[in-house]
């Protein structure tokens, strides 16, 4: 098989070449030159001696990368600027592929975009544009493909199934009455063909079914009886602030230029645990750096996290989403401080000796230990019904202040402390206006507010071909900032190199009327 393609210098019989129609364009000759610089050989090596030619995989790849920096999304629209746009005809070659074959080639390699948007973040590190040694992570919401229509609760798909069973058995009926010689308005092709597809809906909707009993078990109790799973993308979970199925998209981002180091998509609504996945990807794409430091916000907080950046030994901050509920401080807070406030007696105000194992109230009492479980200890005041806070820290039911205390509570308290200093609220402050303008920019600006195809494994290379094209424009900007710098001080140092040479004529001259007087 060879490949349809197309030389962009080659002169036309009417006297231009396609090399012309982007000579007002950098961005698309700069996407060019990063296909070029890309190693392609697995997906050269996908296409085989036989059968028809094909469009260039670099052509192709070069057009999806640039059509998606514009906020291009749609084979048709695609399709359609490859016949007018003058920067599509460059790319394209003027081979104009239509949106049959454009969709084709991005469904078909999305496995191949993680390793191509590792390439392209190495790129930036070897030319010096980025260190990547402040990472923030952060992740945003993106509707799924399909509607929250086709989304139900355990109930609704029970009976949904019962309906359909009754329309299976009716239509096995009629096909046996036409069989028998009955008259019917449908042929028995027609029924069978009928009772064939309502027999898969019925399969599918009970694989729904199981997949929704199983999902349900790793909820919380409270959120079990309204969960819904959708029957076309089950992957895709209804989130917070979202109407409809959505996937959790997730990046990774130096805070002083924007470029994203590691993405990923997750089908889970919270991030409590994916603070470790996205540090291990941005550790394995990046070349080692033991000062790198990385931030998140409160989401990411949890007791395995701390644990995993503790045994890694990570500079990391995660912000604590409860504060009041850590007993961080050296000594406890003053009774007349919270009886003058009249307020609920919080953790925070109690202070842990972690030498000798116990607590201490605001009250000065002391909470020992009083039993040890697998994965926490138990402490318990002694006297309390004559404590002047009783009312403000029992509950109703209470007698005496326990308070639980998992085994790497110490961490969280640590991680807490830590987040109090000016250098910690600097570097959260930098997480917020990274990260945060990075999904700003890819749904606002490019208009990637929904996801185009199906299926967890899809989005997660759609995902990545949207962290690619937000690079590409970073690294666009970026290069152009280099070389205009680069020009910049060309230019100073002809002005040097200038002012040195007058100088030097200055002084020969200054000599040469020094020697004349003194030889006169």
């Amino acid at each position: 098989m060879g490949f349809i393609s197309n030389d962009r210098s080659q002169q036309s019989f009417i006297g231009y070449t396609i090399d012309d129609f982007a000579k007002s364009d950098e961005k698309s000759r700069f996407v060019i030159q990063i296909i070029s610089r890309l190693d392609l050989k697995t997906l050269f090596a996908r296409f085989c001696d036989q059968g028809g030619d094909a469009y260039s995989p670099e052509m192709m790849l070069a057009l999806w990368f640039y059509a998606y920096s514009q906020g291009i999304t749609s084979t048709r629209k695609l399709e359609e600027l490859c016949l007018y746009d003058t920067r599509y005809i460059y790319i394209s070659q003027n081979l104009q592929p239509d949106h049959t074959t454009l969709s084709r080639f991005r469904k078909d390699h999305l496995d191949l975009l993680s390793e191509y948007f590792i390439q392209i973040v190495l790129m930036a590190e070897q030319d010096d544009l980025v260190d990547f040694k402040h990472i923030a992570i952060d992740g945003t919401k993106i509707k799924a493909k399909s509607s929250g229509k086709q989304s139900y609760k355990e109930e609704t798909l029970k009976r949904k199934i019962e309906v359909i069973r009754k329309d299976i058995e009716q239509y096995m009926q009629r096909c046996n009455f036409v069989e028998q010689g009955a008259k019917d308005e449908l042929d028995l092709d027609t029924l069978q063909a009928e009772k064939a597809r309502l027999e898969s809906l019925e399969k599918k909707l009970i694989e729904r079914e199981n997949q929704l009993k199983e999902r349900k078990e790793t909820l919380k109790p409270e959120h079990r009886k309204n969960h819904q799973i959708n029957v076309v993308e089950p992957e895709a979970r209804f989130m917070a602030k979202m109407k409809g199925p959505s996937y959790n998209a997730q990046s990774a981002v130096d805070t002083e230029t924007h470029l994203i180091a590691a993405n990923t998509v997750s089908d889970q609504s919270n991030d409590q645990h994916l603070f470790s996945p996205l540090h291990q990807q941005t550790q394995s794409t990046l070349s080692p750096d033991p000062g790198r430091a990385f931030t998140a916000d409160s989401g990411y907080h949890s007791l395995d996290q701390l644990e995993y950046i503790e045994a890694n030994k990570i500079d990391a901050l995660i912000a604590e989403p409860t504060p009041k509920n850590r007993a961080s401080e050296s000594i406890p807070t003053r009774k007349e401080t919270i009886l003058a406030e009249k307020r609920k007696v919080e953790r925070s105000d109690f202070t842990y000796h972690s030498k000798d194992d116990f607590y201490v109230c605001p009250n000065g009492d002391i909470l020992a230990p009083i039993s040890s479980q697998k994965t926490r200890t138990i402490y318990r005041a002694k006297q309390c019904q004559s404590c002047p806070l009783s009312s403000y820290c029992l509950s109703k039911k209470g007698k005496f202040k326990e308070i639980y205390r998992d085994y790497r509570e110490e961490l969280a308290e640590k991680m807490n402390h830590r987040m109090q200093s000016s250098d910690s609220k600097a570097r959260m402050k930098a997480r917020s206006t990274s990260v945060e303008p990075v999904f700003g920019n890819l749904k606002e600006n490019l208009k990637f507010r929904r996801f185009h195809l199906s299926g967890l494994q899809a989005v997660k290379g759609e995902f990545n071909l949207m962290c690619i094209a937000h690079n590409l424009n970073v690294l666009f900007k970026l290069t152009k900032a280099k070389k205009r710098l680069a020009a910049a001080m060309y230019l100073k140092q002809q002005d040097l190199y200038k002012n040195i040479v007058l100088l030097w004529l200055v002084l020969r001259k200054i000599r040469a009327n020094i020697l004349f007087e003194r030889d006169k």
